[in-house]
């Protein structure tokens, strides 16, 4: 079982979040654990259970737990030993490529199969991820990722978002925990959303090359960054 002594106080839905995410991510919650009850949360970080309430949504837009009615809230994420290992063995450019090599596709096909529900959802995550431009790395990064997700969502391909999940859980890993840091200043994060926003906009006006384009933007933004600090 996790660890559920007191932590540092945590204010908000978003920081909780990406704490929990980490923990998910790095296997100290458990594939099917059941998670503690958002009163112990709530006891355990210091914030509200409301805070608590809103940070499992955004797990749960991450299908990274799943609410069971009677049941409580359980770890939706297996971490296998091939995915740990792979996840260390990546380096963040070449996550990179291997997202360059997909994500223009996705947004292709996002054009072409969103509805109005898919827009709708991704206009909340974009929504989302731009009103973290204040509030650090961490914070970004798990709303960044949600709003990824979210458009390979609007593919309305299961396999593809699939896919796109496991890529995205590589992002967990040491070597990108360590750059972030040093990439996600207030600057460098409102250039990201910028680029989200223009692949949303894209998408909106249902011109394939014009998100592809963006996508591709995007991520040569992030490479160039990535260079910037790598060793």
């Amino acid at each position: 079982m996790s660890d559920t002594s007191s932590s540092p106080p945590i204010g908000d839905a978003s920081s909780l979040s990406a704490v929990l995410r980490r923990k998910i991510l790095s296997g100290e919650y458990r594939h099917d654990e059941r998670l503690p009850a958002e009163r112990s949360l709530a006891t355990q970080f210091g914030c509200s259970r409301g805070t608590v309430r809103s940070a499992m949504e955004k797990l749960e837009e991450l299908n990274l737990i799943q609410r069971r009615i009677g049941s409580g809230t359980f770890v939706n994420h297996r971490l296998s030993a091939d995915e740990s290992e792979i996840a260390n063995l990546t380096s963040p450019l070449e996550l990179i490529d291997v997202r360059r090599g997909m994500e223009p596709q996705i947004a292709r096909l996002a054009v072409m199969h969103a509805t109005a529900l898919h827009i709708d959802k991704l206009a909340q995550a974009l929504e989302k991820v731009e009103q973290t431009e204040t509030e650090g790395p961490e914070t970004f990064t798990s709303a960044d990722q949600a709003f990824h997700l979210t458009l390979a969502e609007c593919t309305d391909n299961s396999l593809m978002f699939w896919l796109c999940q496991h890529i995205h859980d590589v992002r967990s890993h040491r070597q990108w925990s360590a750059m972030k840091d040093k990439i996600l200043g207030p600057a460098q994060i409102r250039k990201y959303n910028q680029q989200h926003r223009e692949i949303f906009e894209a998408i909106v006006s249902r011109d394939v090359e014009a998100a592809a384009q963006a996508s591709i933007a995007h991520l040569e933004t992030a490479r160039t960054d990535l260079m910037g600090v790598a060793p």
